[in-house]
């Protein structure tokens, strides 16, 4: 080996190793799905059907894709109360249509405001109850701007750092099932902060746990609710160029405090702007590295839909149905829930996760699907609130806390 050949020998060697570790990419989509006014909204009866008259702040679909150069996943967040598992994965199938995504995963998590586009539900009696008549071509227009959203992310990338970190927002929810008495909510809040590769703010993704419900059936305005007023305070504390996301947690039995009863988008405000704050003070605790590593696990599962304790049923032999866990930095665990799980079982899975080695387990509630309360047996025996729109049945709660106690088990820790 000649002299010259030798010293690219050696260059290679010293220049192969920072070319295996692949860059961290990330990029951020949005789009709006506010649909035409007169479209009905969705989460309150009461409202009857009855279309919306105007647009509070815009319903948005908001997506960060993360691409680690060996895994790509995409967590977009709607303003919306549910989309059913059919959307989801109209969204997914689409995705993957493009080859640059086909193995990405994909995870859509609904607000849960009750001020959301409605008429989307094909389902008999319940559908119309709870968003209004059905309309094909506005369910259409959901997924795809969701889509939209999503390719738009994964083309308009960056090099970026990534980091997450935990605080407690207190003082801002309450607990309203009748069984059991007497329970604490879970004041967490976890941050995925993003930076640009020079350490400047790009977008930070916070998970909370409550309802969205701090505008009643009275408004007819489309809203975020709380949610919109909490990206608009988070981009006047880091500035317009970042990208708030929100996704919500276990909030099945959780509600908000209203602090002003006589004016619920002043409510709003306030209880999203204390959220933006909580969150700051936590993503400026965060320190970011330019490597994620990222584990997923999907557990797709089927059921047969059970009658209420109040006799309501849904009109579906079979309802299919999906759980995911994503596991960042191999610590960090975020269950996907296709529903409303109760508090109750998310402080049973962080005690869980904290006896197999996480530094916290995180729920990403009604998350690529929504299909109802997911409760206690004994919530369900006492017919509470939540157990009207719950179909699983009895035991479903139990079996839903196992599926997530499995995935946590099997991804845990070494």
């Amino acid at each position: 080996m000649n002299l010259i050949a030798r010293n690219l020998f050696f260059l290679l060697i010293l220049v192969l190793p920072t070319l295996s570790q692949a860059a961290l990419n990330v990029g951020i989509g949005k789009a709006d799905i506010t649909p035409t006014i007169g479209t009905p909204s969705a989460g309150y009866t009461e409202r009857k059907g009855a279309g919306m008259e105007g647009v509070n702040d815009p319903l948005l679909a908001i997506a960060l894709f993360i691409d680690n150069g060996e895994k790509k996943i995409t967590l977009c967040s709607v303003d919306h109360l549910g989309f059913t598992y059919e959307m989801v994965q109209e969204v997914i199938q689409q995705v993957h249509l493009l080859p640059e995504l086909r193995e990405c995963d994909v995870y859509v998590g609904s607000s849960h405001t009750h001020s959301g586009g409605g008429a989307y539900l094909n389902i008999p009696l319940v559908g119309d109850s709870l968003a209004g008549p059905y309309n094909s071509e506005i369910a259409k227009f959901y997924v795809q701007k969701t889509i939209e959203a999503i390719i738009q992310a994964s083309k308009n990338i960056i090099s970026a750092k990534i980091g997450i970190g935990y605080g407690k927002a207190e003082d801002l929810s309450k607990y309203r099932g009748l069984w059991p008495v007497g329970v604490t909510p879970v004041p967490d809040v976890a941050i995925i902060k993003v930076t640009k590769f020079d350490g400047s703010p790009f977008a930070v993704l916070f998970n909370y746990a409550i309802h969205p419900t701090v505008l009643k059936s009275q408004n007819r305005l489309f809203s975020s609710d709380f949610v919109g007023y909490a990206r608009d305070h988070l981009h006047s504390l880091l500035g317009n160029d970042v990208q708030p996301i929100y996704f919500n947690g276990a909030q099945g039995d959780i509600i908000p405090v209203i602090f002003n009863e006589g004016d619920r988008f002043a409510s709003c405000k306030t209880l999203g702007q204390s959220l933006a704050e909580t969150v700051l003070a936590v993503y400026d605790q965060i320190d970011t590295t330019d490597s994620l590593d990222i584990k997923t696990q999907r557990e797709s599962y089927s059921f047969k839909p059970q009658a209420t304790p109040f006799g309501l049923a849904l009109p579906l032999e079979q309802y299919k149905s999906e759980m995911n866990l994503i596991v960042l930095n191999n610590l960090h665990a975020f269950i996907t829930i296709p529903g409303e799980l109760s508090s109750i079982y998310d402080q049973r899975l962080k005690g869980i996760g904290k006896e197999l080695g996480y530094t916290n387990v995180s729920i990403f509630g009604l998350t690529n699907d929504a299909h109802g309360y997911i409760i206690l047996p004994e919530s369900w025996q006492h017919k509470t609130f939540e157990s009207g729109l719950s179909f699983g049945g009895e035991n479903y709660g139990e079996l839903t806390n196992s599926r997530a106690e499995t995935l946590l088990k099997n991804n845990a820790p070494k």
